[in-house]
């Protein structure tokens, strides 16, 4: 081999095994970079288990999915007079019975034919724990847009409608309307609060539930160490002397009842749970019906189901505080021939402490309704 082709192929394997080097080199350092990448990220997972990405407040979910209570208008019922003398009726029995009529309020409806009758049935009244049926239509008009997930609520929505725990509704409340409880709050975030909170009463409102108020929570709450109102949840009832109160008609309630026996509220899926959680079967109500227990909520003894028979379908939500006894049903036959929705409030200390009336003033009802020719 001549001496320049010994020098040529000298450079050439010199050349060649530089860029094997390189080649390694390069490899080593990119392998090196990917597990520095997956080992950063797994302690990012580690540290942050939810998604790091900011979260999208409610609020703005709201606004991007534009949520409103999927009935625009009232139904277009038709007065009865038949049915105007059975509430006639139940307002002379309460006389007689020397209670108040001026703080009574009563809706009905038959679900069967949509004929209507009421007493001071527009009227805005403090409804106690039946306000609870609004929250749980809020929160699934939320769940049906993906907003929240169903799978977070059952437990709490079971413990709200069926034993009316007021821990479970303010867990509730807070979740639909993104706001929490403040001992003390700045000005500033207390407008922003109190706009979160009011949105519950704007999605109503928009679907001709007028005046209504239902942003207000129910007390005691443990958890929170509140016998009563304070801090954020007190400086929104305004001044003490005339505080600004959860407030609702009988004939509102009794629309809700009405969409959801039709299932239209939310959705025929929807409308079908809430029906489900608002039921309170034969068994309980023997069960419930001389239970005395004061520390536990009895939606039996001393509410409309009480007198009612074993055979009927019963699905309802009653509230009862110191100085107000307030209930809402559909109550419908064995057969399904006759359906009605009957809703009572009294917002009067001689009713609350009153255990007979309203089993009473169901038991009447009910023995009209069915008689009916």
């Amino acid at each position: 081999m001549r001496l320049s082709d010994k020098k040529r192929w000298t450079q050439l394997f010199r050349l060649t095994f530089v860029s094997a080097i390189a080649g390694v080199t390069l490899t080593i350092i990119l392998i090196s970079l990917v597990l520095y990448k997956q080992q950063n990220v797994k302690k990012v997972n580690k540290a942050t288990p939810l998604a790091s990405a900011s979260p999208i407040t409610l609020s703005e979910n709201i606004e991007q999915n534009k949520l409103a209570y999927n009935i625009a208008q009232p139904p277009k019922l038709i007065e009865s007079q038949k049915m105007q003398n059975i509430v006639n009726e139940v307002v002379s029995f309460v006389k007689v019975n020397k209670l108040s009529n001026q703080k009574l309020s009563i809706a009905m409806i038959n679900a069967k034919t949509g004929e209507y009758a009421g007493y001071e049935q527009e009227k805005l009244r403090y409804p106690a724990s039946v306000v609870k049926l609004f929250w749980m239509v809020y929160l699934y008009a939320q769940i049906e847009q993906g907003i929240l997930s169903e799978a977070e609520f059952t437990q709490y929505l079971d413990s709200m409608i069926k034993r009316s725990d007021n821990e479970a509704a303010s867990y509730i409340i807070d979740r639909i309307t993104n706001t929490q409880y403040q001992q003390n709050i700045t000005e500033k975030k207390y407008k922003n609060w109190l706009e979160k909170r009011l949105k519950i009463n704007q999605f109503f409102q928009k679907a001709g539930y007028d005046k209504i108020n239902v942003s207000q929570k129910t007390f005691p709450i443990p958890s929170l160490k509140l016998s009563r109102a304070k801090g954020s949840e007190l400086k929104m009832r305004g001044l003490p002397q005339k505080p600004i109160l959860n407030k609702i008609s009988t004939q509102q309630v009794a629309r809700l009842l009405y969409e959801i026996y039709n299932l239209q509220s939310v959705s025929a899926i929807y409308s079908q749970k809430m029906a489900k959680l608002l039921t309170i079967d034969s068994k309980t109500r023997n069960l419930k019906k001389d239970d005395k227990n004061p520390n536990e909520f009895n939606p039996v003894r001393g509410f409309l189901s009480e007198s009612l028979p074993n055979n009927i379908y019963f699905r309802g939500k009653a509230g009862w505080t110191s100085h107000s006894r307030n209930d809402a049903a559909i109550i419908a036959t064995a057969d399904g021939k006759i359906a009605y929705i009957l809703v009572v409030f009294a917002e009067d200390k001689a009713y609350a402490h009153n255990w007979k009336i309203f089993p009473q003033i169901s038991r009447l009802v009910f023995e009209r309704m069915t008689n009916q020719k």
